[in-house]
């Protein structure tokens, strides 16, 4: 929905194949067309997913003609017994096919160049419907369509993404567009360490800043990211109502803030240590390397990042980073004094300015009910001290090494922003 703006156009996806239903292949297309088709200030009212069942896709079809402006169709085209799109497309406009010249030759060339001829199966792709507008595809065999009915304009574009997207980006994109004397703008805000119920806790009412923006979250196990989007006279005019809302969030969330748009933790981080000249190294139990798997993932990390260690048994905390064992004895390796005594070592051991560790039980197996499953400290040391913080995540091993993994990228970016204490 969008807050504080005059009703706009209204478009419909319908997405076929046995493959999407049934879950053999996730679907992709619906949710790049959905972000594309709403950055153009068209709203999407409905995704509608069927199988490679005629009478189901037409009567599918039919309805959304008759309730949306625009009609986006994918899958179906190719030119395999289960690719009858087009079949129903001729009925639905009631019209028969005719043969695109220009298909063929696209088609025989692209066939030459392989020193071959096309396959008799693939002739039937240059059979395109009477009433339609064609989409010529560079990327692939299967042409696109473009046919109206009353007020609706029907696309119906190939299910391979590659080739969708390139028909929706040249022939698409552009004609909804001209549709629109409106800006579309939009920002994302990411935020860490909140869950989803919490994070609207703390912001409060909404219905003052409402009026401004649309504003929406997603949440994932790392993390909330916030959506901000609204339709504007001008980009100036927009600008400046996103500016609005994210000093509002901000002054709300200002700690679990780390970035916009395309910005991730990890080179958030990399920033702040370059920033203040300062190095890193880190000493991995639970997250056997990820957190430095992250951080090596950004360009440049070298010129900051000094060493990760991966020290997964008690032994080897002990022989590489100078652990104490009557630490591990009285405490347990999962426990505050053995993370703190972690981060200290691995910058004892390495020289880096900063250390962040991690310790915990990953599961499914190994909890107690003093050390449940999830239960995970995370340290950061430096020459003022040492911090280190208790977490307690969920059963699932994989999200336990990547939700530590984030926590402590963000501790480590708090402490460089001076915002964590001893």
């Amino acid at each position: 929905m969008i807050f504080g703006e005059s009703k706009v156009s209204c478009a419909e996806l319908v997405v076929i194949g046995d493959e999407v239903i049934s879950g053999l292949i996730l679907d992709r297309n619906s949710q790049y067309l959905g972000e594309k088709i709403h950055e153009l200030g068209i709203e999407v009212s409905r995704v509608t997913t069927v199988g490679d069942t005629a009478l189901v896709i037409e009567d599918c079809v039919k309805l959304a003609l008759q309730r949306s402006d625009w009609v986006v169709v994918t899958g179906g085209l190719g030119a395999t017994h289960d690719d009858i799109t087009k079949s129903v497309l001729l009925k639905v406009f009631e019209c028969g096919l005719k043969k695109d010249y220009k298909v063929a030759r696209m088609l025989e060339a692209k066939y030459q160049a392989c020193s071959r001829e096309v396959p008799d199966n693939l002739r039937s792709q240059w059979e395109v419907p009477e009433k339609a507008d064609i989409l010529y595809n560079e990327k692939g065999t299967a042409p696109g369509f473009k046919m109206k009915k009353g007020k609706c304009v029907l696309f119906s574009l190939p299910g391979v993404p590659l080739e969708m997207q390139y028909l929706f980006e040249k022939f698409v994109a552009p004609e909804m567009a001209g549709q629109t004397n409106k800006t579309f703008l939009h920002r994302l805000i990411k935020t860490t360490g909140l869950s989803e119920s919490d994070l609207w806790a703390k912001v409060g009412p909404l219905e003052g800043i409402q009026r401004k923006a649309t504003i929406a979250s997603l949440p994932s196990h790392l993390g909330v990211r916030i959506r901000i989007s609204l339709l504007a006279d001008s980009k100036v005019e927009g600008e400046l109502r996103l500016d609005e809302v994210e000093r509002f969030l901000t002054k709300q969330l200002f700690n679990y803030i780390y970035g916009r748009d395309d910005d991730e933790i990890e080179a958030k981080v990399g920033s702040l240590l370059l920033e203040k000249s300062l190095t890193l190294s880190t000493a991995e139990s639970c997250t056997g390397g990820l957190i430095g798997h992250r951080l090596t993932q950004v360009s440049g990390s070298s010129d900051y990042f000094k060493e990760g260690v991966i020290v997964y048994s008690n032994d080897a905390k002990i022989k590489r980073l100078q652990v104490d064992s009557k630490l591990i004895d009285e405490f347990g390796a999962v426990s505050d004094p053995v993370a703190r005594a972690m981060a200290k070592g691995v910058c004892l051991m390495t020289g880096a300015d900063i250390g962040v560790s991690v310790t915990g039980i990953a599961g499914p197996s190994g909890g107690s009910d003093l050390k449940p499953v999830g239960l995970t400290y995370i340290a950061v040391h430096d020459q003022s001290g040492t911090y280190c913080r208790k977490f307690i995540f969920t059963h699932d091993r994989i999200k336990n090494k990547e939700r530590s993994a984030q926590a402590a990228l963000n501790l480590v970016r708090l402490r460089l922003q001076g915002r964590l204490e001893n």
